[in-house]
């Protein structure tokens, strides 16, 4: 044994350089952060911002989407900047007998209500004032301002209705008696058809907008009559006769030109429009978009009614067929903003997940977008905005802030 050198020593010496030897790999720490200098990729995520504008000659206007009076109110101004309206309501026919007793016979009118939904107002503007007039009761689609306007005149007025300054919206109506019924008497050559035009007048230029078939508001005609013939204490006696428009519409005394320099949207009959634009390929595949805005800018302040805001709105585009492109109904790909009348700022729309939608590799989707004003044809405002051809005003951009991949997440 004593000729033998002690072998504990180098087994120790071997231990401790093995240890030496691990400090420099990777070590799980549970309690601390992992350290993988040979595996772990450094640096940060690097953000970047860039703006895409609207392919050239690519982004257009397109009219006739929807008719005044098939939206969900008509409009009356008198002397507004925005346009000079007249609204027309056609009721169903009235019977000329009641069923009492049985019996259908005939009856006399006592007293007539009339009644008009107020949707919306100037509400900065006092002394309105909606004034009904008896019209041709064969009015149908295709009347103008000028027939309509014609008839409004003193002859035909059957009544005014005086709107409270405190009254925003709501029903407003007038009830006719005695001698005045006869305003809404229905000759026997009328069909039992009362046909009616609006119009108004208040403190200073201004409109409203009032209620429409399409808006399940409208108005109503209510004649409450006394059946002929019958005993005075027979019940059903007494009756109410109701009728709803048949037609409802508003006429303006001009119809703006579509400018095909510029993207208008709204009016009536409503317009909208198509912007295209086409994401660079480091987009398309290897970038995560954090933000995209659409920026419009328009070329002059937007006209409307004074504290009425419209509701502008981008849908992306499902197939690109032009004028008739079909658009999306997922909320997760709409994108709205309050368009207020007066403004001459950039507008902008958060449409993050449209072009993350451009992105995908599992459907081919158009890079575009249809911007429209709600409610359509039912609204005093119309925009326009820049478009690619707009010489001094700017078309529409895309404002992009995103992230590129790191080199190890792409093959």
């Amino acid at each position: 044994m004593s000729g033998h050198r002690p072998r504990l020593p180098r087994l120790l010496w071997l231990a401790a350089a093995v240890g030496l030897a691990v400090t420099g790999a990777c070590q799980e720490r549970l309690t601390e952060p992992a350290e993988c200098p040979a595996l772990c990729p450094g640096g940060t995520p690097q953000v970047f911002d860039t703006v895409l504008t609207a392919l050239p000659g690519a982004d257009s206007s397109y009219t006739g989407y929807v008719e005044g009076g098939s939206g969900l109110s008509l409009l009356v101004s008198n002397g507004l900047e925005a346009s000079e309206s007249r609204a027309v309501y056609r009721f169903g026919p009235r019977p000329d007998s009641v069923e009492v007793l049985d019996t259908n016979r005939t009856y006399l009118v006592d007293s007539v209500l009339l009644s008009i939904t107020l949707v919306a107002r100037d509400t900065l503007v006092d002394g309105l004032k909606l004034f009904l007039y008896r019209i041709d009761n064969t009015v149908a689609s295709g009347v103008t301002f000028a027939d309509v306007e014609a008839q409004l005149v003193e002859a035909n007025l059957i009544d005014s209705i005086p709107v409270a300054d405190t009254l925003n919206s709501g029903l407003v109506q007038v009830v006719l008696r005695g001698a005045d019924v006869l305003k809404t008497g229905l000759p026997v050559d009328s069909g039992g058809t009362l046909a009616i035009g609006v119009a108004m007048s208040a403190a200073q230029p201004s409109g409203v907008r009032i209620g429409a078939t399409g808006g399940a508001t409208g108005a109503s005609f209510v004649s409450y009559a006394t059946a002929q013939n019958v005993a005075d204490t027979a019940t059903g006696r007494k009756q109410s006769v109701s009728r709803t428009p048949t037609f409802n519409t508003f006429v303006n005394e001009t119809t703006p030109v579509l400018d095909t320099l510029r993207l208008t949207v709204g009016g009536e009959p409503s317009s909208r429009a198509l912007i295209r634009f086409d994401l660079p390929q480091r987009l398309e595949d290897s970038a995560t978009v954090v933000r995209a805005t659409l920026e419009l800018i328009p070329s002059r302040p937007i006209v409307g009614l004074a504290t009425d805001p419209s509701l502008l709105v981008a849908k992306a585009v499902l197939a690109d067929l032009g004028a008739k492109s079909p658009v999306t109904e997922e909320s997760a790909f709409i994108s709205t903003g309050t368009l207020t009348p007066g403004i001459a700022d950039t507008v902008r729309l958060d449409v993050t997940n449209m072009v993350r939608l451009w992105q995908s590799t599992t459907s081919e989707r158009p890079e575009a977008l249809f911007i429209s004003l709600l409610p359509e044809a039912a609204t005093f405002m119309r925009a326009e905005f820049g478009s690619s051809r707009s010489p001094g005003v700017g078309g529409p951009r895309l404002r992009l802030t995103y992230m590129l991949a790191f080199p190890f997440e792409s093959p």
